[in-house]
């Protein structure tokens, strides 16, 4: 799992971060099927509305978690890239050193 970019935040707020995400996914799962099985009871259509709030839940939440695991590996590409930067020029620096001595 790609680690989350902590430039100027503590691992209390990273951490607050992952968990508020963590719940919203779940929620966004769960809480169709429930309103499904709610309208089921007051109309009488069971188990029909709790199957397609199950269904939206499930493939809304999926949506949300590849969206945020997209989100991350674009992070961490960015800092392999900037760390990748660093060192080629600290290397080039390096190098100039050598050469003007």
């Amino acid at each position: 799992m790609p680690q989350p970019d902590r430039r100027g935040r503590s691992a209390m707020v990273e951490a607050h971060q992952w968990v508020s995400r963590l719940t919203t996914v779940s929620l966004e799962m769960v809480l169709p099927a429930f309103l499904g099985y709610w309208l089921d009871k007051q109309w009488g259509t069971l188990p029909w509305l709790t199957a397609v709030g199950a269904v939206f839940g499930f493939i809304a939440g999926m949506m949300h978690l590849l969206q945020m695991a997209k989100e991350a590996e674009q992070k961490e590409r960015k800092r392999k890239d900037r760390s990748t930067d660093k060192k080629n020029s600290n290397q080039r620096d390096d190098q100039s050193s050598a050469t003007d001595s």
